[in-house]
């Protein structure tokens, strides 16, 4: 085993000189950490990490985030392990500490959501600047709207059927699947020559319960999710996409017969979970792409949202948009 001191000096050194080498960092203070290797100079491993950080002159909460990325990451591996996935080794990976912190933040625990983060991060399909934006709405999201249910069977909670629960999605669970737009990446939409050749800021921006009112219609309308993104267009083009929840029948026959807001859109989509796709699905028009909510939260393109490449007045859409995110 070590001597403590030697790991200590290692530890100074990286702190001061070599911050990159996160991942050694790690191994070190879990070594401390396993074999209790901080007694008795020190009462707690707690204390021990206050005691490196005075010595290096850097921040306790530095060295408790390159020992949660470690975490972060040893768990992933685990999972990917178990499901016979294979993955680099700790010490091979070359991403920011900071992008693992910012994955589990965006998954708020859903552990599926993680291990799609993760592997998209670790294959570098997922920018620091996507996982900063996600995190950003995420968090927004739940400011505002945790907790609350965006749409559920009109069934009172007493007497309600296992599968009638299981159909009761928060803001949250929706949203933390469509926030990173990974789900976009299978869309046959997306123009990956431009993605390539040109050098543009990547707006994405997912927008819940919005509301605005169309000066074409002379009302108000409110959709379950707007996302505004130029992922599938060229750099100064925003495409508009509405997002509708449906949980039941009935649901959807309420949502085609209000289509006014539609003219507005470049793509209309309906998000249902995997429980409903058979019963609901073949029923859903073509006028829509369809999106499956899987049991773990997770959102897959099922068809293809035609494209309205002329919508009239998205000025409406985008400026209260605007007034929402400023």
């Amino acid at each position: 085993m070590s001597n403590i001191k030697t790991i200590e000096k290692e530890i100074e050194k990286i702190l001061i000189k070599d911050k990159r080498s996160w991942v050694r960092l790690f191994e070190l203070i879990r070594e401390v950490e396993i074999g209790t290797l901080w007694k008795p100079e020190h009462q707690s491993f707690t204390r021990w990490i206050r005691h490196l950080a005075y010595e290096s002159g850097v921040t306790e909460s530095l060295i408790w985030k390159r020992k949660k990325a470690g975490e972060i990451y040893s768990d992933y591996q685990k999972r990917a392990i178990e499901k016979g996935i294979a993955v680099p080794r700790i010490e091979d990976v070359e991403v920011s500490p900071d992008n693992f912190e910012l994955v589990e933040k965006i998954s708020q625990g859903n552990k599926e959501i993680k291990d799609d983060l993760m592997g998209k991060v670790l294959q570098k399909d997922l920018k620091r600047s996507d996982l900063l934006s996600a995190w950003r709405s995420v968090k927004t999201i739940r400011q505002g709207e945790e907790g609350n249910i965006i749409k559920k069977n009109s069934h009172s909670e007493v007497g309600r059927s296992e599968k009638e629960k299981e159909l009761a999605i928060s803001v949250t669970d929706i949203a933390v699947s469509l926030t990173y737009s990974s789900w976009l990446n299978n869309f046959s939409d997306l123009n990956l020559d431009t993605l390539v050749t040109h050098s543009y800021k990547k707006v994405y921006k997912l927008l819940p319960k919005f509301s605005f009112y169309s000066s074409l219609t002379d009302r108000l309308h409110k959709i379950d999710f707007l996302l505004i993104e130029n992922h599938t267009s060229q750099p100064h083009q925003l495409h508009l996409h509405s997002i509708e929840v449906i949980l039941s029948e009935e649901e959807l026959q309420q949502s085609f017969s209000s289509r006014h807001y539609q003219p507005h859109m470049n793509y209309l989509w309906i998000a249902i979970p995997s429980l409903l796709i058979e019963e609901i699905g073949p029923k859903i028009s073509e006028d829509y792409g369809l999106l499956e909510i899987s049991e773990e939260k997770l959102i897959s393109v099922c068809r293809n949202a035609p494209y309205n490449s002329v919508p009239t007045n998205k000025l409406d859409i985008i400026q209260e948009g605007l007034i929402k995110v400023l």
